[in-house]
């Protein structure tokens, strides 16, 4: 089954719940469903649509801070980039991928969001400890840390649910 997109009282973007937490949270009335997925859940004594985004009945403050944050990996580098070698274009296997210094750790490159890329093992081999200049390559585009929810909700997760969309703007 699917997870269910969490909204603050005001509509603002909180997280993601599993969607049995979700059930249990409208079933004790705390949250009101805003949009439910095509499954339907049966017990013995009701049924429900499972909820695809649920908003609280009261206001939590929240640090946003926290929230609107994604981490620094190389997982999250080729969620980033959705697997794409930034020099080829061609789309790599999870195993396949690899992260390039766009200027290598040897020349005082970072690892950070703006100085590494998805890359496939052959480019990553032909550009080696070069700089781009030196390679001759060129990124298909430049990379930059995360930004607004709607991609940091799918970096964190993989994915991006169209019923969630119209709530991430």
């Amino acid at each position: 089954m699917s997870r269910s997109l969490v909204l603050n009282m005001d509509y603002t973007f909180l997280g993601v719940c599993d969607w049995k937490d979700a059930i249990c949270a409208a079933y004790t009335n705390k949250v009101i469903v805003e949009e439910s997925y095509d499954e339907v859940v049966r017990s013995t004594t009701m049924e429900m649509r499972v909820p695809a985004v649920i908003r609280l009945r009261k206001y939590v403050r929240v640090v946003y801070e926290r929230v609107s944050f994604v981490s620094y990996t190389k997982r999250n580098v080729h969620l980033r980039d959705a697997y794409v070698c930034q020099y080829c274009a061609n789309r790599c296997k999870s195993d396949e991928a690899t992260i390039d210094h766009i200027v290598p750790e040897s020349r005082g490159g970072t690892d950070s969001w703006e100085n590494t890329v998805t890359c496939c093992k052959s480019c990553n081999l032909l550009k080696d400890n070069m700089t781009l200049a030196q390679s001759g390559f060129k990124l298909i585009k430049i990379p930059t840390r995360p930004k607004g929810f709607k991609e940091i909700v799918r970096i964190k997760l993989g994915e991006l649910h169209d019923l969630w969309l119209k709530y991430l703007q």
